[in-house]
């Protein structure tokens, strides 16, 4: 006899279901991990335009108050869209496509602005216009919900019936 004990084959059924289990984890997370990631960049996207927009409405405003200070010791005009009421000046600034800087300020006898509001308001983009080109017809529907694309015209003098 050899002496020798005979080999028992390696079992790696556990093994195998352990290290899968770990493998669908790690996907699993790195999944997460890329879904969060492009979720913060999302919202980074957001924060920077709402900053570049604070910025612009900032800078906006500052001019206005230049302005109205050139204004007030008698070097230059009443700024463009600045409405004088009494010692109160309200103005409003578009400073983006749909953004508008509503600014009130009031002077006092020694011609010092102290500002009593300063809001940003946001108006709806609208994607259509209410005016019609000259000589364009508005589109109508016709008895199945299909929009007639075509101008209204009449049969008469046409030859038609």
């Amino acid at each position: 006899m050899n002496g020798k004990k005979p080999r028992q084959p390696i079992r790696s059924g556990a093994l195998t279901i352990v290290i899968t289990c770990v493998l669908i984890l790690l996907a699993v997370l790195a999944l997460l991990s890329l879904v969060g990631a492009q979720t913060d960049k999302a919202l980074a996207d957001r924060q920077m335009v709402f900053a570049q927009q604070n910025a612009m409405s900032e800078r906006a405003g500052q001019e206005w108050l230049a302005q109205m200070d050139d204004y007030l010791r008698g070097g230059a005009p009443l700024p463009y869209d600045t409405v004088a009421d009494g010692n109160t000046y309200t103005t409003s600034i578009r400073f983006s496509m749909n953004q508008y800087l509503h600014i009130t300020a009031e002077a006092d006898k020694d011609g010092m602005l102290s500002v009593k509001k300063w809001e940003i308001e946001t108006v709806a983009e609208t994607e259509y216009s209410d005016v019609l080109p000259e000589g364009a017809q508005p589109l109508t529907e016709d008895a199945n919900g299909y929009l007639n694309t075509l101008p209204e015209t009449s049969v008469e003098g046409t030859g038609l019936a």
